[in-house]
């Protein structure tokens, strides 16, 4: 029990999201008692152990949609160890447990692509409305200055970007504002394909058409995965200087988080 708490501490230490669930229940038949303990992270793995099979399983698909969740505050799940009926997970013990999942982290993350101008105002204005920035960029002097400004995690990339990078969750929300369209292609190319909240792309249209067409036709990026993609990224509220830039963009995002968008 002591190295699943060390486990959930460790998730916290490193800047990740983390679900502690804990048996606080249990009557009949079940695989562990009260006081059962296991981590999940937001890529659904786990540490320690509840039980194990179908229930463990449907306690770590649970814990991983509190995460992606708006307000993921503590919330208490029943299993019933049936083959039938409500809450029945298909075993035949014929007890019932009820878990503890208890969500912990940092606000909603906000990988940003790019630690230049646009994206450092664009850090420190997510800040103040409840994402939890981090800065991805292959350029070492500008990841120095990224973690001068203390605004969160940085992540100094290869020139490639495919190795340095962060692993992403469903919860993620990313924004592409790197220098030139050679990068902002390369960083899409990496976080297309994977199931994130949202995805933003800077640029004119112009731009889009073209890094569009690399993606489709040189690296094989389907017609739904590019449709994913806000570009031009931001709302259209006009202004230039890289804050202005931040507050479109963070605009658009507060409107995907509080569900004011199908998209």
């Amino acid at each position: 029990m002591r190295q699943v708490l060390e486990a959930f501490l460790e998730e916290l230490r490193s800047g990740r999201r983390a679900v502690l669930a804990t048996i606080v229940r249990a009557t009949g038949s079940t695989p562990r008692t009260v006081g059962a303990r296991m981590l999940v992270r937001a890529d659904g793995s786990s540490f320690g152990t509840i039980g194990g099979g179908a229930f463990e399983a449907m306690v770590a698909a649970d814990a991983v949609e509190l995460l992606g969740s708006e307000d993921p505050g503590p919330a208490v799940k029943k299993y019933t160890f049936t083959e039938h009926g409500e809450d029945a997970l298909g075993m035949a013990c014929g007890g019932t447990a009820e878990v503890l999942l208890e969500a912990a982290g940092r606000g909603v993350r906000l990988v940003i692509f790019g630690a230049g101008h646009v994206g450092l105002a664009l850090a420190r204005l997510a800040r103040t409305v409840g994402f939890a920035p981090e800065l991805v960029d292959d350029r070492p002097e500008f990841c120095e200055v990224a973690r001068g400004a203390a605004l969160g995690p940085v992540w100094a990339c290869d020139a490639a970007y495919e190795a340095g990078l962060p692993a992403l969750d469903p919860a993620c929300y990313v924004a592409v504002v790197t220098r030139c369209h050679r990068t902002d292609r390369l960083a899409l190319k990496r976080v297309l394909g994977q199931p994130l909240r949202y995805v933003g792309l800077i640029g004119s249209r112009r731009k889009k058409a073209v890094i569009f067409a690399e993606l489709a036709q040189v690296d094989g990026v389907s017609p739904a995965e590019l449709a994913r993609v806000h570009c031009p990224i931001g709302l259209p509220i006009g202004g230039e200087t890289p804050e202005e830039i931040a507050v479109s963009i963070v605009a658009q995002l507060l409107q995907i988080k509080w569900g004011q968008v199908a998209h």
